[in-house]
């Protein structure tokens, strides 16, 4: 993503009431690229849109590539407004391929408090870590992990031994 700064034009034309217009913004914003606009899509996607805005905004959401990119998305995750829409959020985060290493925690938290299909997202981003977060962000993990393993369900425990592995 490229552009420094937002079109209002754009801006205004994403929460239009013609599902066109909305589509052709997305588009505009898919074709010249512009981490800025991702906040607004959260916000239109929070709005709960049309199915077929939904799905323009999750394809775009899952191809950004800008690491830069990285905070907008974490923001989101922890921000409860956006509680509706995290596991798509979520999702964007592992299809992206960003990397959100040193966010490590959060997504452990996630793991930890939220239901399944939502920390199963989460423990997907984790599972397809390319690096490794620096020693002290993975000691804090290792440290969180062990002391509530016992304290979660099945499900949960699976994933949280499997992040052992992967961070051991």
């Amino acid at each position: 993503m490229t552009e420094k700064k937002i079109n209002q034009k754009i801006k205004e034309n994403l929460f239009s009431t013609n599902k066109v217009v909305v589509i052709k913004a997305i588009e505009s914003i898919k074709h010249k690229g512009n981490k800025l606009y991702i906040p607004i899509l959260f916000e239109l996607l929070n709005s709960k849109p049309e199915k077929e805005i939904e799905q323009e905004i999750t394809t775009l959401l899952g191809t950004v590539k800008d690491t830069e990119s990285t905070n907008s998305f974490i923001r989101a995750v922890e921000n409860q407004k956006y509680k509706t829409i995290r596991k798509t959020i979520l999702t964007a985060c592992w299809q992206n391929g960003l990397d959100f290493s040193n966010f490590l925690p959060v997504f452990i938290d996630i793991v930890i408090n939220d239901d399944w299909e939502i920390a199963f997202e989460a423990f997907t981003i984790i599972d397809n870590l390319e690096f490794l977060p620096d020693e002290e962000i993975t000691k804090t993990a290792i440290d969180k992990i062990q002391s509530t393993i016992d304290t979660v369900n099945e499900q949960k425990e699976y994933f949280l031994k499997e992040i052992l592995v992967k961070l051991t």
